[in-house]
């Protein structure tokens, strides 16, 4: 009787999929993401623009004016998959990233 609920639980784990923002989706994997993040959005490039992609894709962004340092977030409520989209970056005063990374993780 115990198994019932055990094959219910297996199966909706089965249809869970991650669920990216359009900036990371189409992609395979965690590799490829980085590399059109640093195509796309490397150093010396608009860190104004980087941001209103962002936001136009729903990601939650902290920033610190003192260090210009900025995080941007895409966590969808996708339970019972967890998937999430990470971007840190550092731009200088004119607003040019100097400095980005890049994380995607699939479902856990």
């Amino acid at each position: 009787m115990r198994l019932v609920p055990a094959l219910a639980i297996a199966a909706a784990l089965a249809g869970c999929a991650p669920e990216f923002p359009p900036i990371a989706a189409g992609l395979a994997g965690d590799h490829a993401f980085k590399a059109r993040i640093a195509r796309n959005h490397g150093p010396g490039t608009s860190a104004v623009r980087l941001r209103e992609e962002l936001i136009r894709e729903g990601f939650t962004i902290v920033s610190d004016p003192a260090t210009r340092l900025n995080t941007a977030l895409f966590r969808p409520q996708n339970l019972p998959c967890y998937s999430q989209t990470r971007i840190d970056w550092q731009e200088d005063r004119r607003g040019r990233i100097t400095r980005i990374q890049a994380q995607r993780h699939d479902c856990t």
